[in-house]
């Protein structure tokens, strides 16, 4: 059992140790050789091994579209997205994604889901001010791909809305959609709440809301601390930094 003593002893620890992600995530924003490095490396070995005992066809098609754009999903990131795409199909509905990059998670959903709508969310110009905590971790523009380029790679993808500008959860214009899949990937405490509360309440009965970073930005976990703080339901965390919601 910790003692007081021990838990004051950690803290200095603990402080390092969140100051060295932070300057860590600070290089990974700012350095596209580095993200390649990183997650590009980790997404071809997770590919690899999880096309030794996945569908064949499945693995074609997440290998290409992973390979086409770069990305910051992992590669059981990237499996998780088209998978739960393909299962909320058979919910009907329409999907959405905020904070799209350069597409490819995109084109994921609209491969795997074959929406009704599929309403992609971005600034199209990175990210905007982090608040001062954030700004350890994050800067203004970071992530940034221009709405013209994503069109252009989404062309071939049918169903999709585009909606340029910073999400804040009004005149979205989808205030009267039905959601069954929402992906996340807005990296700001924010921004992550402003979405929970539009998309949450929207969603079907057995919809899902997916985020990425829950595990690795804590701006992204207190979003979603706050938004569920007083109601029943519950995140699942997932083995990768995704979490998700589920609709009751």
């Amino acid at each position: 059992m910790e003692t007081i003593t021990d838990i004051a002893a950690a803290r200095p620890a603990r402080a390092n140790t969140a100051r060295a992600q932070a300057a860590l995530h600070q290089i990974f924003a700012r350095s596209r050789t580095v993200r390649r490095l990183t997650v590009g490396t980790l997404a071809r070995i997770e590919l690899a091994i999880l096309g030794g005992h996945k569908q064949k066809p499945v693995m074609q098609v997440i290998r290409r579209v992973r390979a086409e754009r770069e990305s910051l999903l992992s590669g059981n990131e990237a499996f998780m997205i088209h998978s739960l795409a393909r299962t909320q199909r058979a919910v009907g509905g329409t999907m959405a994604e905020v904070g799209v990059f350069q597409g490819c998670s995109a084109k994921l959903i609209s491969l795997g889901g074959r929406p009704e709508r599929l309403h992609l969310f971005d600034t199209f110009e990175g990210l905007p001010q982090p608040d001062q905590a954030e700004r350890k971790s994050m800067g203004q523009g970071h992530y940034a791909a221009s709405l013209e380029a994503v069109q252009a790679y989404l062309s071939d993808q049918p169903n999709l809305v585009f909606h340029k500008g910073l999400f804040t959860g009004v005149d979205t214009g989808c205030e009267d959609e039905r959601f069954s899949l929402v992906h996340l990937d807005v990296d700001l405490k924010e921004g992550t709440l402003a979405c929970l509360e539009f998309f949450y309440p929207r969603m079907l009965p057995g919809g899902i809301i997916v985020s990425h970073d829950y595990s690795y930005l804590a701006g992204v976990r207190e979003a979603f601390d706050e938004y569920l703080a007083g109601r029943p339901e519950r995140v699942v965390e997932l083995p990768t930094s995704q979490a998700m919601l589920i609709k009751r």
